[in-house]
C-alpha cells in the first residue's frame, strides 16, 4: 500500500473512532469537568489515542517531494514568534465569530496548583502540538504530497485538521494555525518547525488567557500573519505540476471531509 492510501485510511479510521474514543475516556475518567487534574489527564489520553498512536501508523514522516531547507535553529526561532503572533491575532477573531454563529465555546479548567500547572502545560501545549503535528503534517500532509500538487496537499491538510477538531467556535482559529503549520512544513520540510509553531500558539493561549480580546491589535497582527503565509505560499507554488488524484483516493478524501463536517451537525442543529 502506498503512503497516500495509507495516510487516508488511517485518517478515515481516526474520524470514525473520534466519538467512541471520547465516550470511552468519559467512562474511564468520569466527571472530568469537576477536577482539573482529571480534566487534563483526559485530554492527554485523548490526544495520544486520537492522534499520537495513529500517527505511528503513517511512518515514515517524510515525502520524496519535500526538500529540507534552512537551518533548523533559525527556523524554530521564527516559528516561536509566529506562534505567539497567531494566537494573539486569532484570539481577537474568535469572539466575533462566536457572536456571529452563536457557537458554544468549550470550557477549559484552569490549574489551581503547581502539579496541575504541569499537567495543564502537557495537556494543552506540549502533547497536542507533538501528537497533532505528527499526525497531520508528518503523516497526512507528507502522504498527500506523494500523489498531488504541493498546493492541493497543503490546502486539504489545512481543512481536514480544522474540521476534525469538531469545534465550531474554534473553527477559524484552527483553520488559521493549521494553514501556518502546513505552510511551514511544506516550505522547510522539517516536522519540528510546525511542532514549535503549534506549541507556542497553544502556550500563548495559556499566557494570554485573561487578556481582553478587544486589547489585541488584531489588524496589525493579522497583516503580519498574512505576509508570512503569502511568503511561504510563494515558496511552494512552483513545486510540482498538478496531478490528477486517483479515483479511490478522491473518494476517501471526500468521505473524510464530509464525515468530519458531520461532527458539527449536533451543534448547528
Amino acid at each position: 500500500m502506498d503512503k497516500t492510501r495509507n495516510a487516508l485510511l488511517v485518517t478515515l479510521g481516526v474520524m470514525l473512532l473520534r466519538l467512541p474514543v471520547g465516550w470511552g475516556i468519559q467512562l474511564l475518567l468520569p466527571n472530568p469537568e469537576g477536577d482539573p487534574a482529571i480534566f487534563y489527564a483526559a485530554l492527554i489520553l485523548q490526544e495520544m489515542l486520537l492522534w499520537g498512536l495513529p500517527a505511528l501508523l503513517m511512518l515514515p514522516w517524510r515525502s520524496r517531494r519535500l526538500v529540507v531547507r534552512g537551518r533548523s535553529t533559525a527556523l524554530c526561532v521564527a516559528a516561536v514568534f509566529l506562534g505567539f503572533i497567531a494566537q494573539a491575532a486569532l484570539m481577537a477573531l474568535t469572539p466575533r465569530w462566536v457572536a456571529l454563529t452563536g457557537a458554544k465555546q468549550a470550557n477549559i479548567l484552569l490549574p489551581q496548583n503547581e502539579i496541575q500547572w504541569v499537567l495543564a502545560v502537557l495537556a494543552l501545549v506540549v502533547i497536542p502540538a507533538i501528537a497533532e503535528e505528527a499526525f497531520f503534517r508528518g503523516g497526512l500532509l507528507t502522504g498527500l504530497c506523494d500523489s498531488m500538487s504541493a498546493l492541493n496537499a497543503t490546502l486539504l491538510t489545512t481543512v481536514i485538521f480544522a474540521l476534525m477538531h469538531g469545534s465550531l467556535a474554534g473553527f477559524p482559529a484552527h483553520l488559521g494555525v493549521s494553514l501556518l503549520c502546513s505552510l511551514a512544513m511544506m516550505t522547510h520540510g522539517r516536522l519540528r518547525v510546525p511542532v514549535v509553531l503549534h506549541m507556542c500558539y497553544n502556550g500563548a493561549a495559556l499566557l494570554l488567557r485573561n487578556a481582553p480580546a478587544e486589547l489585541m491589535p488584531a489588524l496589525p497582527l493579522g497583516m503580519i500573519l498574512a505576509a508570512a503565509a503569502l511568503w511561504m505560499l510563494s515558496q511552494i507554488l512552483w513545486r510540482g505540476r498538478f496531478r490528477r488524484v486517483r479515483t479511490a483516493d478522491g473518494v476517501l478524501l471526500g468521505v473524510i471531509i464530509l464525515g468530519a463536517a458531520a461532527l458539527y451537525l449536533p451543534e448547528i442543529l
